[in-house]
């Protein structure tokens, strides 16, 4: 059976503080919707390129005295964004694939903006020469408080013994991402879903497919 083709695209992306559940909600929108028959490309931010996974490295992993400043990690996210939208994103949408991004334009405003406190007006000019006319059609904003994000990453096995300069910030930086994420929720509408990530996996993988179903409903 041949694949099938989503005219333009569908590109969506997944949002929200540390530990949410984007990955894992990333992943099972990938399968259903292969399942299905569609292509679909599942990357992440920064990454989602063999640049955009060495940045990865130096913006998260990179610690102590040595560990980028403000404004460089502000600058090394837009640079992986752009390899990523430039080498992945562009081209799968032209050919009729559907995105499903772990991250991406609006993690800058909540974090580097909101939270860092860098001037907005400066990281929205930077994002839209970086996306270009191409936003993401859909985003889901999973939504969880810092506690319970806190909680979730003491428990999480695969960064247990990993030092991750981001999410070992404190608890003050991490209340701001969220309330920032929250802002740019209410300011774009049109294309936000604002879910509360405390429900169960499969209530919120409904949820997403739902309004994944609708979209495709509208192009198809």
């Amino acid at each position: 059976m041949m694949a099938k083709e989503v005219p333009g695209g569908l590109f969506i992306t997944l949002e929200g503080p540390e530990c949410a559940g984007k990955s894992t909600q990333g992943r099972l929108l990938a399968r259903a919707l292969q399942s299905e028959e569609f292509r679909v490309q599942q990357v992440r931010e920064p990454g989602g390129t063999v640049v955009g996974e060495q940045l990865r490295g130096i913006v998260k992993h990179v610690c102590g005295p040595d560990a980028v400043c403000d404004e460089a990690e502000l600058l090394i996210f837009e640079a992986s964004r752009a390899q990523l939208v430039r080498k992945v994103i562009q081209p799968s949408l032209a050919a009729g694939d559907i995105v499903i991004c772990d991250r991406f334009a609006d993690s800058s405003v909540a974090y580097q903006g909101y939270a860092r406190g860098l001037d907005l007006t400066l990281i929205h000019a930077l994002n839209n020469a970086v996306v270009g006319e191409r936003w993401p059609d859909l985003t889901f904003l999973l939504d969880l408080d810092q506690a319970a994000g806190s909680r979730r990453g003491q428990m999480r096995l695969e960064t247990l013994f990993v030092e991750d300069r981001i999410e070992d910030e404190s608890v003050q930086f991490h209340r701001r991402v969220r309330e920032g994420f929250l802002r740019v929720a209410a300011e774009n509408r049109h294309r936000f879903r604002v879910l509360d990530a405390t429900q169960r996996i499969d209530e919120i993988h409904t949820q997403i497919m739902s309004s994944v179903t609708d979209a495709l409903s509208t192009v198809l």
